[in-house]
């Protein structure tokens, strides 16, 4: 099956062209657009998101991109639990362009020409959670969950879109990172670090290490490491550098091309690569056995558990600094 993942990332919404962090929404209570000729109310911003994929559900044509998108009808679904409520919903997006030939890769037959007019529509889940006010917090900020097939994504097509609705609003939707940085040394103080895997695409020059003939990629793991300080400082260094300015940096005296952090997150084990970063979200992949042709119930369930895990990590009263 091919290989699914997730990109999560925090969102809030604020009056367009404001910089106070007075003007920032909060997402469970009533939002009035800043349209002067005919303003409109909405209950909270789920009301304002089912809007959006409403006006959504016929194609769009981004031309200068050469791609499709729009919100699956009738694909909406909305979830009420005790802490928290999500959304659901289905992008369908493809890129075209590009003539190929579709061909059976069993019998290298040639099924069809496909033209430059044709895009590779494929369907995305997309989960928003936003957290329940409580007597202390009324909360302004919330979490996107994207779906990804192997090499193809839709947050930014999607988040595009949705900036361009809400500007005729008279909104600004803001996406910020989940911090890789902040989030990976939280998780090492409580204890939740299970597994780090460094990647090398050389031969060790320890000729111990050298008994293979094939000059493969090598992995060197360890299991529930202790970290020195200094070293753990210099990784996070790393992770931090990517978090801010999207530039993968690996100290030349560091043997290792790229790693990995495993953690348990909640009742999963979960893992962040470095060098698979996006600069406004973490990526995970989607484990085996969740994947469904037949019922998407199971993903959708864990899109909402990540989210659920995400938020014990995340500040919901959001301030903003212009």
């Amino acid at each position: 099956m091919t290989n699914s993942a997730m990109l999560v990332c925090s969102f809030y919404l604020k009056k367009k062209f404001s910089r106070e962090d007075s003007k920032i929404y909060k997402l469970n209570q009533e939002i009035v657009t800043n349209v002067d000729e005919s303003p409109e109310t909405f209950p909270d911003f789920f009301s304002l998101l089912s809007s959006f994929c409403k006006q959504n559900e016929s194609f769009s044509d981004d031309e200068k991109y050469r791609k499709m998108f729009s919100i699956k009808s009738g694909s909406v679904s909305s979830y009420d639990k005790g802490t928290y409520r999500a959304m659901s919903f289905i992008i369908q997006s493809g890129s075209y362009g590009v003539e190929a030939d579709m061909t059976n890769r069993h019998t290298m037959e040639v099924s069809y020409h496909r033209s430059e007019d044709e895009a590779d529509v494929k369907l995305f889940h997309c989960v928003a959670y936003i957290p329940k006010d409580t007597g202390n917090v009324q909360v302004n900020k919330g979490i996107f969950v994207f779906q990804s097939i192997a090499t193809y994504g839709v947050k930014t097509i999607t988040v595009e879109t949705m900036k361009r609705y809400f500007s005729e609003l008279g909104f600004t939707l803001e996406t910020r990172s989940v911090s890789v940085q902040a989030f990976l040394q939280k998780l090492i103080e409580q204890g939740a670090l299970n597994k780090i895997t460094f990647f090398r695409n050389h031969i060790s020059p320890n000729a111990v290490d050298n008994i293979m003939i094939s000059t493969g990629r090598e992995e060197q793991s360890f299991v529930k490491p202790q970290l020195r300080k200094e070293w753990l400082d210099k990784i996070l260094k790393i992770f931090g550098k990517a978090d801010q300015d999207n530039i993968i940096e690996i100290p030349d005296d560091e043997n290792f091309d790229d790693l990995s952090i495993q953690f348990k997150l909640g009742k999963n084990i979960r893992t962040v690569r470095l060098k698979n970063l996006d600069r406004l979200s973490i990526v995970e992949d989607i484990p085996d056995g969740i994947l469904s042709k037949q019922n998407d119930t199971k993903l959708i369930e864990y899109m909402i558990e990540t989210a659920n895990a995400y938020k014990q990590n995340i500040v919901f009263e959001v301030s903003v600094k212009e």
